[in-house]
């Protein structure tokens, strides 16, 4: 459950491999990003479709970086998620621990590490991001992430700003999904439907900690594997609580192909 325990850069070459290629140069910056949703769901639920359908209106507002992490308890009923994996449930897990939510459902949404809403209810969403909206970064100490293209090279940078005393160091985790994808169910809940995934989980990794000055990691583009699809990238600065689990997030940015 506890995955931000994870040896922090183990395993970043191999998870580059995961990452689509991404053409021209650009830079963006968690300037522009007030909020991170990350919606758990499954093809195996018949309650997921309409969240699912939510997270794609969100993943359309500039300000918001929506993500579907698609868990794998679900795959018992016959149908094996094509999204789904145990890092995404244990990522699940580790927040049932932190918001003290006692238990993990389908379709779950996390707003900004802080706090949890039933997936579906984008009001509901829309409220949280706002209640507890991140920072600005950039100005003044306050939290900052950057993602930058520049020549045949990903650029990833971080500034954690002020940590709180006894606080242990925040972690910059980067995160591949895939933009779109279509999948025709057969079996379990949703069986005879075509459902549609928006920025499905494809991998996560935890990059490296902050410790007290801006950090960068560079990751070649000759390593970064084929892209034939829609591919993204997210990078997000996030607490860690006392015993190890996700905690509040400081900071995000996404970028595209």
């Amino acid at each position: 459950m506890a995955m931000m325990r994870a040896t922090l850069l183990a395993g970043l070459s191999a998870f580059a491999l995961a990452c689509p290629a991404l053409a021209g140069d650009r830079e963006v910056s968690s300037r522009d990003v007030s909020g991170v949703v990350e919606l758990f769901t499954s093809q195996g639920c018949d309650s997921c479709p309409p969240a699912d359908g939510v997270l794609a209106a969100l993943s359309s507002d500039p300000k918001l970086v929506a993500l579907a992490y698609h868990v794998d308890y679900w795959d018992y009923i016959g149908w094996q998620d094509t999204h789904g994996s145990r890092e995404n449930t244990e990522r699940q897990q580790a927040y049932a621990e932190t918001l003290r939510s006692g238990t993990v459902y389908t379709p779950q949404a996390v707003i900004n590490g802080r706090r949890d809403v039933p997936g579906a209810e984008e009001q509901a969403i829309r409220s949280a991001v706002t209640e507890t909206a991140l920072n600005k970064g950039g100005g003044n100490g306050e939290p900052l992430v950057k993602l930058a293209l520049k020549g045949d090279r990903l650029h990833i940078s971080a500034d954690g700003g002020a940590t709180p005393a006894g606080a242990k160091p925040p972690v910059l985790m980067l995160v591949v999904f895939d933009r779109w994808s279509e999948t025709q169910v057969d079996r379990g809940e949703n069986e005879g439907k075509t459902l549609v995934s928006t920025n499905a989980v494809r991998s996560w990794r935890i990059l490296g900690m902050w410790e007290g000055k801006p950090m960068g990691v560079d990751i070649p583009l000759s390593v970064l594997g084929k892209s034939g699809k829609s591919f993204g990238c997210a990078a997000i600065l996030q607490e860690v609580t006392a015993d190890g689990g996700p905690g509040a997030i400081l900071a995000a940015a996404r970028i595209m192909p």
